[in-house]
C-alpha cells in the first residue's frame, strides 16, 4: 500500500505536491531533506527511469518523467511491479489534467482534481488487513482517520455488489456474512446429462480480487482461477470489475470445462532478466501512431539476399554497378597475346597439327587458344598453359 506522493520539478527542485495520506508522518521535514539528497543522482539518469530506495520500513520510489520527478513511498512489502504500474498511471492522470506540467502551481482548480483522484488511488492500494493495522486505535479515537473512512467507503461498496448478485443467482451465504458465497454450477457434458460444481467465492477483499475456491475435480481441469478468468487477470483496484461480471465468468467457464472448450493453460518458461542499471526502465505504454501518411523513422536493412521458388523464373539482367568479386574468386590475371597473322586458307587442321605445304616449315598451335609454338623445344603453351599437341 502507499503512503506518501510528492511531485518535484527536477530543475528547479520546488516542490509541486506533498501529502501524506494516513497522518502517519506529521512532520515532513525528513521527507523534504531525504528526497532532495536524491534529486541529483535521479536528474542525472535516462528519462522514464526509477529509483527504489529503502527508507524507515517504506519503499520510497523515484520516477524520473520528462519535467517532473514523482515519487510515491509505500509499505516494504508492496511488490516492485505495483509501484511501476502506480508511477505510470498516475504520471498519465497527471498529463490528462494539466497537459503542461511545467504549469502545474499556476493552476489550483486543476490541482484541487488531481489530488481528489489520486487520494482515491492511494486508498484503494490498501487492502482490508493494511486498513486494519493503520486504524489500530479505532476504541481511543474520538475523530473519524482516513482509514475508517475508506473502510465505511468499501463497507457501502460492498453491499450494493452483494445486493446485485444475489438478485441475479441463486447463491447461499456463508458465515453470515455478505462477502462469501456459495455458488452452485452446473457443467454441461451431454444433452442429458450435466455435473455440478460447488465453488465458493469470498469477496471480502473487494475491490482487490476475490478469493475463489475449486472443487478438486474442477481445479484439475481449470486451474487456478487467477489463470482461468480474465476479469481477475485484469483486475485494476480502482476501477474494479462487478461482482456479477465475475460470476458470470466463473458460470461460463465451468460450464464449458467438460466440453473441452477452455483453453489450456500453458505455462511459459521463465526467462531470466538482464543486469540492470542505477535506475530502472519503466515499461511506458506504447503510443498510438498519428493519424496521416505513415513515415518510417528508422531505414530499413537491405536484405543480404533474394531467394526464389525453384519453379520461378529468374530474370537474367545485368546488374547496375560495378560488381564486387570475393577475393578467393578473382580470375588470373590476363597474359598478352601475340600478334598472329591469318593463316592461309589452303592449310588444314587435324587434331590441332596444322599440316603445312610444300616448302613450308612445320608450325604446332595450341588447340585451347590458337597460340603457335615458336620452338619444338615447348612442352606447354606460354599463353594458357596447356600441353603442347602431338
Amino acid at each position: 500500500m502507499f503512503h506518501i506522493a510528492a511531485i518535484i520539478n527536477k530543475f528547479t527542485g520546488k516542490y509541486l505536491f506533498y501529502k501524506d495520506y494516513w497522518n502517519k508522518y506529521p512532520d515532513s521535514e525528513p521527507f523534504f531533506k531525504f528526497f532532495a539528497a536524491y534529486i541529483p543522482f535521479i536528474v542525472r539518469e535516462k528519462e522514464n527511469t526509477y529509483k527504489l530506495i529503502h527508507w524507515d520500513k517504506l519503499r520510497i520510489a523515484f520516477g524520473n518523467f520528462n519535467e517532473i520527478l514523482l515519487i510515491l513511498a509505500a509499505s516494504s512489502e508492496t511488490s516492485e511491479q505495483y509501484i511501476e504500474k502506480y508511477l505510470i498511471r498516475i504520471y498519465e492522470m497527471l498529463l490528462a489534467i494539466f497537459g503542461d506540467l511545467t504549469e502545474i502551481q499556476n493552476s489550483p482548480q486543476n490541482m484541487e482534481e488531481f489530488s481528489h483522484k489520486l487520494e482515491l488511488i492511494i486508498r484503494a492500494s490498501a487492502t482490508k488487513e493494511d486498513l486494519q493495522k493503520l486504524d489500530y486505535s479505532i476504541e481511543e479515537r474520538y475523530g473519524v482517520t482516513p482509514a475508517s473512512e475508506e473502510d465505511n467507503r468499501r463497507a457501502i461498496l460492498q453491499s450494493e455488489q452483494a445486493a446485485k448478485l444475489m438478485d441475479q443467482f441463486a447463491i447461499e451465504m456463508l458465515d453470515g456474512s455478505i462477502f462469501k458465497f456459495k455458488l452452485f454450477l452446473t457443467a454441461s457434458v451431454t444433452l442429458k446429462e450435466t455435473i455440478h460444481y460447488e465453488v465458493i467465492v469470498d469477496f471480502s477483499p473487494y475491490p482487490h480480487p476475490p478469493i475463489i475456491e475449486f472443487p478438486p475435480k474442477l481445479h484439475d481441469i481449470l486451474g487456478d482461477a487467477g489463470e482461468t478468468l480474465d476479469t481477475i487477470q485484469n483486475w485494476d483496484p480502482i476501477n474494479p470489475p462487478e461482482w456479477v461480471e465475475v460470476v458470470q465468468e466463473l458460470e461460463q467457464k465451468v460450464y464449458q470445462s467438460e466440453t473441452h472448450l477452455v483453453e489450456p493453460i500453458i505455462e511459459e518458461p521463465e526467462v531470466p532478466q538482464k543486469k540492470k542499471r542505477f535506475a530502472k526502465q519503466l515499461n511506458m505504454p506504447a503510443q498510438k501512431p498519428p493519424k496521416g501518411i505513415p513515415y518510417s523513422q528508422y531505414r530499413q536493412k537491405e536484405p543480404k539476399g533474394i531467394s526464389y521458388p525453384a519453379d520461378m523464373p529468374i530474370s537474367q539482367k545485368e546488374p547496375k554497378g560495378t560488381p564486387f568479386i570475393q577475393p578467393h574468386k578473382l580470375p588470373p590475371p590476363p597474359k598478352p597475346i601475340p600478334f598472329q597473322v591469318a593463316l592461309p586458307i589452303h592449310k588444314k587442321e587435324e587434331r590441332g597439327v596444322i599440316l603445312p605445304t610444300k616448302g613450308e616449315q612445320e608450325e604446332v598451335i595450341c588447340p585451347n587458344c590458337g597460340f603457335i609454338f615458336k620452338s619444338p623445344h615447348e612442352k606447354f603453351c606460354q599463353l594458357c598453359g596447356s600441353p603442347r599437341p602431338e
